[in-house]
């Protein structure tokens, strides 16, 4: 019997595509024993380069921070904002993330009256059978927190539960539950359009703040052109979407790292920085009523875990946890936020100051180097020549590293 294309090993799977005996080849020399039962039809590892945030002080103590990312500046940006305020006693925390994830079973054409009436009769029901659906979650003191039903326009309506997951992200867990709650409302079944977790974490919010000497970002001028254009982002959605991609850039760095679902941290951040009808920054920068501090607080969601899921399968997600000093899940959402708004302030302050370009084009000049072919030491060397002609293009580079290979000729 032939088998299907999911059901070949990563090798079969390679000599059923055609492909050219080089392509081939270089694919299966990026074959891993790790990674095949992770994705369908996996046939490759694609691999990111991970860089060190060095000293992170949050809560008064410094973690070394692993980010996974593409993007040049992001690893630099981190540990210059990271630095800067960690000269003024690192980042602060003002809340304990908890650890709830939601879910919703969705209802059309219902009347939100007979359906609250419902929900307030069978609320026993509810829970005993999200109790039976994942008993080891309520033996640990986690599973179903609290319903609620909220009204929605066109007669639809929300079923909201609200799930404690422990150490875990929890997302096949509130799944789970969801499907067994269902069953409890076989009378509304032609009502209800799906059963599926929410990745919103209106019960997940994590803030991190600072307070710093405005003479550690370059004296009073330069802090109040940060908080100039912090402004831009609370009133300008254009704005806000650059600024909040900036915070991503080290947030999700360290979320991938881990082994957590960096899409679903970004989405439910996208959306919270809408959540007051308008689309904002979602980091903050003031000065304080005497001038001399600079503020800057970040609040957002962070649904994510330290166990279970892709990380249990994967051993850098679990070597990286393991650099980071073990945090607790609390400690590492806290790591996740203060590291975006650690990039926050680097780009903040490069934009406000000297523009963020000079800064990016010297980290872009290096991987223009290894575009045109050089390796090695010859990497440093051609962007060097780069940065010294102040002309980062690609026929640049190839004349910097024709005369490169000629002199050491």
């Amino acid at each position: 019997m032939t088998k299907k294309f999911y059901q070949l090993s990563a090798r079969e799977r390679l000599e059923a595509m055609d492909l050219t005996p080089s392509l081939t080849a270089f694919y299966r020399e990026r074959q891993s024993d790790e990674m095949p039962n992770l994705i369908e039809n996996y046939f490759a590892d694609f691999t990111l380069p991970e860089g060190l945030l060095r000293h992170l002080v949050v809560d008064g103590r410094s973690y070394q921070v692993p980010m996974v990312t593409e993007e040049p500046s992001v690893v630099a940006a981190a540990n210059n904002g990271a630095r800067l305020v960690g000269q003024a006693g690192g980042f602060q925390s003002h809340q304990t993330s908890q650890s709830l994830l939601g879910g919703q079973i969705l209802f059309q054409d219902v009347a939100i009256d007979e359906l609250l009436a419902y929900v307030s009769e069978q609320r026993e029901a509810i829970f005993e059978a999200a109790k039976l659906a994942k008993p080891s979650m309520v033996e640990r003191g986690d599973g179903l927190k609290d319903v609620q039903i909220r009204s929605l326009a066109g007669r639809r309506a929300s079923l909201d539960l609200t799930v404690q997951t422990g150490e875990a992200m929890g997302a096949n867990a509130v799944n789970t539950i969801l499907e067994a709650v269902k069953a409890v409302f076989q009378p509304f079944s032609k009502n209800i359009v799906a059963a599926i977790l929410t990745n919103a974490g209106h019960d997940a919010l994590v803030t991190v703040t600072t307070q710093m000497p405005v003479s550690l970002v370059g004296g009073l001028a330069v802090a109040k052109a940060i908080v100039s254009l912090s402004a831009f982002g609370k009133v300008d959605p254009d704005r806000a979407v650059t600024e909040n991609k900036g915070i991503f850039n080290g947030l999700s760095a360290v979320v991938l790292a881990t082994g957590n679902d960096y899409r679903a941290v970004e989405a439910a951040g996208h959306a919270y920085a809408g959540s007051t009808g308008r689309y904002q920054s979602l980091s903050t920068w003031k000065l304080d009523d005497t001038g001399e501090f600079l503020l800057g607080s970040l609040t957002m969601p962070v649904n994510i875990g330290r166990l279970g899921g892709a990380i249990a399968a994967m051993p850098m997600a679990q070597r990286n946890l393991e650099l980071l000093g073990a945090p607790s899940l609390g400690a590492l959402k806290k790591v996740i936020v203060a590291t975006g708004l650690a990039n926050n302030l680097a780009a903040l302050k490069a934009v406000s100051g000297p523009g963020i370009q000079a800064g990016h084009m010297r980290m872009q000049a290096r991987t223009l180097a290894i575009q045109v072919g050089a390796v090695g030491d010859e990497v440093l060397k051609v962007a060097n020549g780069l940065a010294a002609e102040g002309a980062v293009d690609q026929n640049h580079a190839k004349k910097i590293l024709g005369e490169i290979r000629k002199n050491d000729a």
